[in-house]
Order: structure tokens, then sequence, then C-alpha cells
């Protein structure tokens, strides 16, 4: 009986230990199951570096390439989960409820609340103004992708097999409407990771929910910032992207699934994914970082190499710095001369504004800026929309008016229109702050004689050339007031007679750091520079060894680019541009002076803007 009770006792002990480790084990397992959720729930949180890119796209207004890039990023890889939303919203308001579903029926001011509020649980800086829906891409807290991240993420539609994209998406019918009812009753959104994900790790960039993005719907007749574009300051509705479970796959109707909706819009069929950003500073796109990238512009004909033609040596026979800065005082005092004194001295650099103007890239200020003590020039100071909160660099674009360097009708005498000629509306296109300025020619009197005669009877010991080179002078003085502009960091592109304007102001104010000039014939015989609003006749009169390589020489070692097109500036221009380069090269800076010559006449081609614009970048920046 005793020995029964003892077995019926060991059975039993070994029964609750058996039972005991069964449970131990079935609570080990479901521990494991719960890191393994965690890990995996982490794991999706867990966002996905993005590799910055570069291409190119067409300006609908000028007509020229702009290269855009697009900065490296992170990334959710799939949608935002409702349980992801709750967690910090405190709510669901998804229409195909699940935890490990996408939220949808969430607006695009819900989805940047969302954002904020999971910035400050993260200890990060959040990105959105919530009262103006503003972006602040240079923080580093969640926010949703702009526009064109999106596309770069998202990748093509196809694979480069032209294999069929694996999506949920709908179907191609669009005509039967009893059988969309039917497909609509049945389908509905998917847990990330029932689709392959795309070749940066992705699920669910095409189908499942159309996903919001910061971008307000971009008007195609306006500029775009060509470093992380996000769209215009103003609009009505915001870009989606990627369709929904609905969305038709007939081709004909796809259209990239790219649409937009108006932002306190909501529907099952959208939700949204979230970003970060990861180099807030903006880089070079890698046709600049490439060792070739000189090659354009060192492309020289055959015999033009290295030859000088007639133009004297700038160095003189010597080989030292020291010998060439002493031969340097000794032409810029010669040049000065010709130019001729104002005999006046420089006002304190004041302005009056005239108008504000506002686009949705940027705000502009028409001026007039104090150049005499009795007399005030036409500007326009060009803000990019893009935050300003650190000095940027200021491109300098003097011509006629300033209206066709803007491409707006701003009641000058001469707008050409916009076009491949409107420089400062370019350079706003690549971030930085444009400023435009008018001739003398253009204000100083009725006509060109009238300007000449008057400044004559002002100034009468100078010449249209010198009087142009005062006025670049009290221009830079005000740039060098305001803080917005980086003043270490100034430059200067013009075409046709700005091209001679930028080549005369970087000669004498050394605070003009990179300089591009278009078709202004570099050589004192190539142009009309004895028209009496430059030298007059007297250029006739100057010795042999006196021409514009001299002038290259002053701007030595600062970036220089001469574009020619056969009419003032051809192959003989590369004359000049070799004799320069021996003072380049003095200052171990041979590539800092160059020449494109598009062979297709005066104006510029669109390639030719933008290689300016990709010289200027590469020498004052990227801005974004």
């Amino acid at each position: 009986m005793e020995r029964r009770n003892f077995l019926k006792g060991s059975i039993l002990g070994a029964a609750t230990m058996v039972s005991g480790m069964a449970a131990a084990e079935s609570h080990l397992e479901a521990a494991a199951n719960r890191e393994r959720s965690d890990q995996d729930v982490s794991s999706r949180r867990r966002l996905v570096e993005i590799p910055g890119t570069s291409y190119e796209v067409i300006d609908t207004l000028s007509k020229v390439p702009v290269t855009v890039t697009v900065g490296k990023f992170l990334m959710s890889p799939q949608e935002l989960t409702q349980s992801e939303f709750e967690l910090v919203m405190g709510y669901n308001p998804s229409f195909h409820q699940g935890s490990d579903l996408p939220v949808e029926t969430v607006s695009w001011w819900e989805a940047i609340r969302y954002c904020n509020r999971r910035s400050q649980e993260g200890g990060l800086e959040p990105c959105y103004n919530l009262e103006t829906g503003f972006c602040d891409v240079s923080r580093n807290g969640y926010r949703l992708p702009t526009d064109a991240e999106w596309a770069h993420a998202a990748g093509p539609l196809s694979g480069t097999s032209g294999e069929t994209l694996q999506a949920n998406l709908g179907s191609s019918d669009t005509k039967h409407v009893g059988r969309f009812l039917e497909e609509l009753k049945d389908s509905g959104t998917k847990p990330p990771g029932s689709y392959p994900a795309n070749a940066f790790g992705l699920y669910d960039m095409y189908g499942n929910v159309w996903e919001w993005t910061s971008d307000y719907a971009n008007p195609e007749s306006t500029p775009q910032a060509s470093y992380n574009p996000a769209g215009p300051l103003r609009g009505l509705a915001r870009i989606i992207r990627g369709g929904s479970y609905i969305s038709t796959t007939s081709a004909e109707w796809v259209r990239d699934y790219r649409s937009s909706m108006e932002p306190d819009y909501k529907s099952r069929f959208t939700g949204f994914r979230i970003c970060r950003t990861a180099a807030p500073k903006p880089v070079l796109p890698a046709s600049q970082l490439s060792p070739d990238w000189f090659n354009p512009y060192n492309n020289a004909p055959a015999g033009y190499q290295s030859s000088i033609g007639n133009l004297t040596s700038l160095m003189g026979g010597s080989n030292s710095i020291q010998a060439w800065q002493y031969r340097r005082d000794k032409i810029m005092a010669k040049w000065l001369k010709l130019l001729g004194s104002m005999e006046i001295g420089p006002p304190p650099p004041q302005t009056r504004t005239v108008e504000i103007l506002r686009d949705q890239n940027y705000t502009a200020r028409l001026m007039y800026l104090q150049v005499e003590p009795d007399w005030w020039e036409k500007i326009l100071v060009m803000m990019p929309a893009s935050d300003l909160r650190t000095p940027r660099p200021a491109v300098i674009v003097p011509f006629y008016d300033v209206d066709t360097p803007a491409g707006r009708d701003l009641s000058g005498r001469k707008f050409l229109g916009m076009g491949v000629d409107s420089y400062a509306y370019a350079a706003v296109q690549k971030g930085y702050i444009a400023v435009a300025i008018r001739w003398f020619g253009e204000s100083y009197g009725e006509s060109y004689a009238e300007a000449v005669a008057n400044l004559k009877l002002r100034h009468p010991h100078c010449t249209g050339l010198g009087k142009w080179v005062w006025d670049a002078h009290r221009l830079v003085d005000y740039l060098s007031t305001l803080p917005e502009i980086d003043h270490e960091q100034i430059g200067i592109i013009g075409h046709s007679l700005g091209g001679k304007m930028a080549l005369y102001a970087a000669a004498f104010d050394s605070r003009i750091t990179a300089v591009v000039a278009n078709e202004l014939g570099i050589g004192l015989s190539f142009s009309n520079y004895d028209d009496f609003w430059y030298f007059g006749d007297s250029i006739h009169k100057l010795d042999n060894g006196t021409d514009q390589h001299e002038l290259l020489g002053l701007i030595s070692p600062r970036p220089f680019l001469l574009i020619g097109g056969d009419t003032y500036d051809t192959a003989k221009s590369w004359h000049y541009i070799n004799a320069a380069r021996q003072v380049y090269q003095l200052y171990g800076k041979p590539m800092n002076i160059g020449y494109f010559d598009h062979h297709a006449g005066h104006f510029p081609t669109p390639e030719a803007v933008w290689r300016a614009m990709e010289w200027l970048a590469h020498f004052l920046g990227p801005q974004g």
C-alpha cells in the first residue's frame, strides 16, 4: 500500500515535473516568439539607407538641362502599419483593420503630425511646421519623402529584364463595372512582405495603398531647386505616389502611379511611409566628382593646345609667384588708368525697395542701389525658397536690365523673354542667391549716346567700362552687408555685354570668386570695345602688348570659364586661355581656367548654360 502510494507519488511527481518542464518550455517558446516578433517589428521599423543620385531634367521655361541631385536619405522598408500609427497617435482610423496592415484613411496633416510626434518621442528634431505644413528637410526627424526621393527609391515600374511588376494592384479591366465592384469587395490591403522587395529592400512601393509625399503638386512652369527638390511653397494638393490595391494596371492609365489629393482628404486607398534626411549637406553630382570632369573645358582644336598666338607672355620670362605679383601690380595700374576715374568717394551701401515679388520657389526684391552720392541703379535680389539658416553663395548677373536674367517682365527697356540667357533664374534653381544688375547705358540717359554724354559731363575722366567697374564695386559692397550671403563665395556670370561686365568686374574686385563669361569677345579686337560706351577709339592707341589676357591674369587663380559660339569667341580665344593658364599653373591651379565652344552662334546653347552652371557649382559648391 505504502509502495503503491510511493509509486503513485513518484508518478504524480514525475508528471508534475514533466508538466512543469512542458510549461517552462512553452513559456520559453512564447518568450522566444515574442523576442522574434519584437525583433521583426524592430527590423521593420529600422529605416533603409537610400544612396544619393543625380539626373538631368529639362526646365520647361528656359529649355535648359538642369542637374537634379538627391542626397542620401533613410526610408521605411514598408508602409506605416496600423500598430505603429496607433502606438504614437492613440487611435486607428483604418478601414481594413489589422495591426500589421498599412494604416490608411489618414489625411496628409495626420501623417505629418505622426512624423513630428514620433520625432519628439525619439529625441529628434521635428521637421514640420504644423500650421503651414512647411518641411525643413535639413532636420534629423521623421518626415514624408519628397516626390523626387520617392521616385528614386521606388525605381522603375518593371525590372531591367522587363518582368511583370509583382504588387498588390488591381486589374487591367477598365470596362466592366460589375466585375470591378466584385474586385473591390474581395480585395484589400496586405501585410508588408506579401510581395518581393525592390532593389533597395523596400516593400509595396507600388500597390497596397497610395502614399503621401511632402510636396505640393508641382506646376511645370516654375523653377525647382536642383538639390533635393521639394516642390513649390504654395499649392492646393499634395502629391501621392504608388497606386493602391484597386489601381488599374492598364498601361494607358497607369501614369507612373503619380497623382495628387488635397491634404485634408482621407480614404481607404491612401496611407504613407516615413523617411529621414541622412546627408543634409549638398554634394556634387557624380559627373562633377569624375576625374574627367574638366575634359569638356580643355578641348582645344589642333594647333591651339598651347599656343598664345601674338600675345605677350604674362610671365615675362620669370617663373615665380613673387615676380608675377610684381608684374601683376604694374598690369593693374595700367588698366586702372585705361578705365579712368570717377573722382568721387563711394557712398555707403544703401537700397530702396520698389517691389517684392513672390514666386512659388523664390522671393525677389526689386530695388535701387545707391552707386553715387546722387545716383541709384536698379538691382533684383532673388532669394531661393529653401531655408536660409546658413549663409550661401551669391551669383551676380549683369545685363542690359534685370528682366532678362530673371526671366520675367519687370518693366525694363530690354526684356528679351525667358530663355537660355536667364542666368539669374538658373542660379536660383541651383539654390544660389541671384543678383541681377542693370547696365548704366540703360539708365544714365535716354539711350546709349545720352548715357555716355551724361557720364562725360559728370565724370569726364571715366570710360564706360570704368563706370561699370565702379557700379560693380558698389554692388559687392552692398552684398557684403547681407547676412544671408557667404561673402567668401560670390560668383558672376554674363552673356555678351554681360560677359564683358563679368570679366571686368572680376578683374578689378578680388571679392568675386568665380567667373563665367559667354561670347563677350575675349580679345579687344574680337568685339565692339571701340564703341564709346565701352572704351571708344582709344583702344586703337594701346601698345601692342595690351590685351584682355592680362585681365585673365588679374583674375587668376580664381576660376574663370569662357563660353564661345564662333561669333565673337572662336578658336583664337584659346590663345588668351593658354596665355593666362601659365599664371594659373604657377599657382598650381591649371584646371581653374577653361573654355567651352559650342560652335552654334552668339547665343548660348542649352548645353552651354548647363555647363556654365555646373562650373559654378564645382567652385561655389551645390546649394540646397
